[in-house]
């Protein structure tokens, strides 16, 4: 009987690492998920304007200070006449703890990049 208690133990220590390794799989794709919705938003927001205005892209870079990029590298189109092309491209870098091992973590750090070009446009609703 103390080997079912034992291999039962064993059993359970090996689905919360399994666990924890597939949450920790999923936590870079929901930061990314998030990146990509801000950047979407000041996207629409560079097609409404014309593009990418100096306040704009500080509150881009503060939202996605908040979600935990670092290195963030911010570029787009200042200005461009309706009808022309907006681009923006936002790089960042995301640093996390991951288990490496059964017993050992260590940071890994993802580069995510985000870029989408657009045309310039008034919307009216």
């Amino acid at each position: 009987m103390p080997v079912k208690a034992i291999v039962t133990g064993v059993l359970l220590v090996l689905m919360v690492v399994l666990l924890v390794s597939f949450i920790e799989y999923f936590l870079p794709l929901s930061v990314k998920a998030d990146m990509d919705m801000l950047c979407r938003g000041t996207l629409l927001r560079m097609e409404n304007v014309g593009g990418l205005r100096s306040d704009e892209e500080e509150a881009l870079n503060l939202e996605l200070g908040k979600i935990g990029l670092t290195g963030i590298d911010i570029d787009g189109s200042p200005y461009a006449k309706q009808g022309r092309n907006l681009n923006l491209r936002v790089e960042g870098y995301y640093t996390y703890s991951k288990l490496r091992s059964l017993f050992k973590r260590e940071d890994v750090t993802v580069h995510m990049v985000y870029d989408k070009t657009t045309m310039s446009r008034k919307l009216v609703n």
